[in-house]
């Protein structure tokens, strides 16, 4: 039964997995829903027991050093994941999806820099969702 479900969830949505525990990823995530997402994303944190159902699906490894987008059966990391996310917000950002065209090992060297950081970078903000946000998150 919660195997036709998660099949389910990934056929219907864009999914970013994000560590729950990193204040600059909840930031980003609050970015995101600030700058108007596509009605099919939707967010899973690492730590949740759909966050590890589609870690353990796609055997993404067991921990997370990276934000993961799954899209169209498929997952995507690192700056990949960042470029498809931009493609799913209303946002004057979304030109930092040209940088996709820079080698990817150069644009992931920035992305590991900033992820070794991102602990001490930003502190994780508590936020009081609507109810439409609310429904972007898998629980």
């Amino acid at each position: 039964m919660l195997d036709k479900k998660l099949e389910k969830l990934i056929k219907e949505n864009v999914i970013v997995i994000y560590d729950g525990m990193c204040g600059f990823c909840d930031s980003s995530i609050q970015f995101i829903l600030d700058n108007e997402p596509s009605e099919k994303l939707r967010f899973v944190a690492f730590q949740s027991e759909i966050g590890q159902l589609l870690v353990a699906k796609f055997k993404m490894g067991t921990t997370l050093d990276s934000i993961i987008l799954i899209e169209n059966q498929k997952y995507f990391k690192k700056s990949k994941a960042i470029f498809r996310i931009l493609k799913h917000v209303n946002s004057r950002l979304g030109y930092l999806q040209y940088l996709n065209l820079l080698p990817t090992k150069l644009i992931d060297f920035g992305y590991d820099v900033i992820a070794k950081y991102r602990y001490k970078l930003v502190a994780q903000k508590c936020r009081l969702l609507s109810e439409k946000e609310r429904g972007y998150f898998l629980n």
